[in-house]
């Protein structure tokens, strides 16, 4: 088991991005090229959050150790709550745990591991018996436990689908699917009982499960332990994440920051969040961002220079809706 690392101090500008995804689930970053990547970028802290699964964190907690970057246990929980999915970053546990508090998490992530397993042999049964081989699937997996995904990835390199909505359709037309998820309340609770920290990803994301608006937020938070949201993200622009602080700070709830990258460039490069956008998340995590509050602002609007223009907003959610 990896020891616990010790507590580090941050000053505010310190860059951090904690939701990135690796090829253990859908991303395509190696540990090795992702750590790589954050080191040469002066990243210090970093949350390797790939869906469902947390088989690349021990790999990158170590090598991020030997470069200086801080690596976050997460992962990005696919939940099923009010007849939708959510998205549900967890940060905190490593998955070497075998601390019986940790117990209903872990069984959290075996269980879903299971279900996508089973759905996607599924899957690939239905496409070959139409007719449609997938000779690429083995070179796709490289030794990984199926999923879905990687059915999904070798139907489009053999030219039955176009892209991954049209070979998700495929599926779904042979009678399959392409998905799996667990009740939040489940996945909340169980988080809470191994310490973790539970945020929604990415609540004003249209295109991705749905926006999450104030009254499902309200709603969230009375049944289950919700934390924080994900108030930085890749595709907001300020007005987006002035709405999101403001939503957080007035429920005192935590505020994340990531870029949800999956490769390079895909469909961005880890984004240098300032430390101080996300202090008191990071000081739950055991990172001190040092700030002097008569001298540093926290945020304002004009602040990132990467924040998307106004017109980005034409594709997704301004804001999480007021009810």
């Amino acid at each position: 088991m990896i020891s616990a690392p010790q507590s580090i101090q941050l000053a505010p500008q310190d860059a951090v991005d904690l939701h990135l995804h690796t090829l253990a689930s859908d991303g395509f970053w190696t540990p090795t090229a992702l750590i790589e990547h954050l080191a040469t970028n002066n990243f210090r802290v970093a949350a390797v959050c790939d869906h469902d699964t947390q088989r690349s964190v021990l790999e990158a907690m170590r090598l991020g150790a030997e470069k200086g970057v801080r690596v976050i246990p997460g992962v990005e929980m696919t939940c099923g709550w009010n007849d939708r999915q959510l998205h549900v970053l967890i940060y905190g546990i490593s998955p070497d745990r075998n601390d019986q508090s940790a117990a209903a998490f872990r069984g959290c992530i075996a269980d879903i591991d299971a279900m996508l397993q089973e759905r996607a042999e599924d899957a690939r049964q239905r496409i070959v018996k139409s007719g449609k081989e997938l000779p690429s699937l083995e070179e796709i997996l490289a030794g990984r436990p199926m999923w879905p995904f990687h059915v999904l990835s070798s139907a489009i390199k053999e030219g039955h689908a176009k892209g991954l909505k049209d070979a998700a359709e495929l599926v779904v037309e042979l009678g399959g699917t392409f998905t799996a998820d667990l009740p939040v309340e489940r996945v909340t609770n169980a988080a809470r009982d191994a310490g973790g920290v539970v945020v929604i990803a990415h609540p004003g994301r249209a295109d991705a499960v749905g926006v999450v608006t104030e009254a499902d937020l309200d709603r969230l938070r009375a049944e289950m332990p919700i934390d924080g949201i994900e108030a930085h993200y890749r595709s907001y622009s300020d007005t987006q994440t002035a709405h999101y602080r403001k939503v957080a700070e007035e429920r005192g709830m935590l505020v994340s920051c990531g870029s949800d990258s999956h490769a390079p460039n895909q469909p961005v490069n880890p984004r240098p969040w300032q430390a101080r956008w996300c202090a008191e998340l990071l000081s739950r995590l055991d990172v001190d961002v040092i700030i002097d509050m008569d001298k540093d602002e926290v945020w304002h609007e004009g602040m990132d220079p990467d924040a998307a223009k106004p017109e980005s907003e034409k594709s997704e959610s301004d804001s999480i809706a007021s009810n």
